[in-house]
């Protein structure tokens, strides 16, 4: 079974597009290039790309968390990406730190919940992971 998703994007202003999805909602993508003539009004596309990983993989993670009864009070997530000096600028590696506070929680636990979701799980990484290295690392605080 195949699933559809669309967008739309609609020029703006110079570089800047307003973006509306399938789903009903929308942002302003603009570009991150200093001599565009206009101050930034949005995300570029590669902040984008790293925001999806990382909401991906953070979604799919408290989902498995959940199920395992870990009992995280707060996750945050930081992604950072390295570019290629030469066009097209992709991603040749992605670092993305993993934060947990919460009780009683369990290294191996969040292991193989970072593990399930690099391997089967965010559809966004594994689609990234064809070009670029990707790192998962991980902080507990257990309070």
């Amino acid at each position: 079974m195949h699933m559809q998703m669309n967008v739309q994007a609609k020029l703006d202003s110079a570089l800047r597009f307003n973006i509306d999805t399938g789903t009903g909602h929308s942002l302003i993508l603009d570009t991150d290039e200093p001599d565009s003539g206009e101050e930034s009004a949005g995300p570029c596309p590669m902040e984008l790309l790293l925001s999806a990983l990382a909401g991906c993989a953070g979604i799919e993670i408290m989902t498995i968390l959940r199920k395992m009864k870990q009992d995280i009070h707060d996750y945050a997530i930081e992604a950072h990406g390295e570019k290629v000096p030469q066009p097209p600028h992709i991603f040749h590696t992605i670092t993305v730190e993993h934060h947990f506070t919460g009780s009683n929680i369990h290294a191996d636990a969040i292991q193989r919940a970072i593990s399930l979701v690099e391997k089967r799980y965010c559809s966004v990484g594994l689609m990234i992971d064809q070009t670029t290295q990707i790192t998962h690392t991980f902080s507990i605080q257990n309070m």
